[in-house]
């Protein structure tokens, strides 16, 4: 079985010119996750509760899963694939007072910037989290 840690945001995101990059943090890793900037904004906006006056998509997608009577349990980034992260969001939604589980394939930035509108747990499975993660004091961070 697949061991997992839990991460949270760092709560600033990086930017140059081609691309930004946050950090998914515990006590002693960092994951680091590049991204396009309107992500990183988006997940920033999410992380320090900024809303603005007519949602956005992450906003807007949140507001759906809520209304539908479910909500985003966890996210997981469980796999590295030639680079590329690959991420699962778990939604639970309640039907006849039984609880389902819906296992979405998602991008990580999304899953990320969902994740912190909701509130729910941020998992990175312990083989990403070798291959990619990089200890905190390495990055200054």
């Amino acid at each position: 079985m697949e061991e997992y840690v839990k991460m949270e945001v760092y709560p600033r995101a990086f930017y140059s010119e081609e691309y930004s990059e946050i950090f998914l943090v515990n006590e002693d890793m960092a994951l680091p996750i590049y991204i396009s900037h309107v992500q990183a904004e988006s997940i920033m906006n999410g992380l320090h509760g900024i809303r603005f006056q007519r949602p956005f998509t992450h906003d807007l997608f949140s507001d759906v899963i809520n209304s539908l009577g479910a909500s985003i349990n966890r996210i997981v980034i469980d796999d590295l694939v030639d680079g590329v992260f690959m991420a699962k969001m778990y939604i639970e939604q309640y039907r006849g007072g039984e609880v389902e589980e819906i296992v979405i394939d998602a991008r990580p930035s999304d899953c990320i910037a969902l994740a912190v509108r909701e509130g729910c747990d941020i998992l990175v499975s312990r083989h990403v989290l070798q291959e990619a993660g990089r200890r905190r004091d390495e990055i200054d961070i």
